[in-house]
């Protein structure tokens, strides 16, 4: 997976991994991939489970960048 997109409640999800992490940003997030909500990179960290966890936020662990993704855009009040 180089980049995935998607869109969820009207925000745009990407996930970047491998060659299209490197270029875009410095640093990468666990397993070398990293998460953006509308264009915000969101910093997470995999448990020792390898479930992901969003750094400076309080949520249950998810199984995917996606999921942890939606988890933040449902926690938001609309318009934030």
């Amino acid at each position: 997976m180089a980049e995935q997109r998607e869109n969820y409640r009207g925000r745009e999800i990407i996930v970047r991994s491998g060659e299209d992490a490197l270029t875009a940003t410095e640093g990468r997030g666990p397993g070398g991939l990293e998460l953006f909500i509308d264009g915000e990179k969101v910093f997470m960290v995999r448990n020792a489970a390898g479930a992901f966890i969003a750094s400076g936020l309080a949520f249950d662990p998810q199984p995917s960048p996606i999921d942890l993704a939606k988890k933040i855009i449902d926690s938001k009040p609309v318009g934030e």
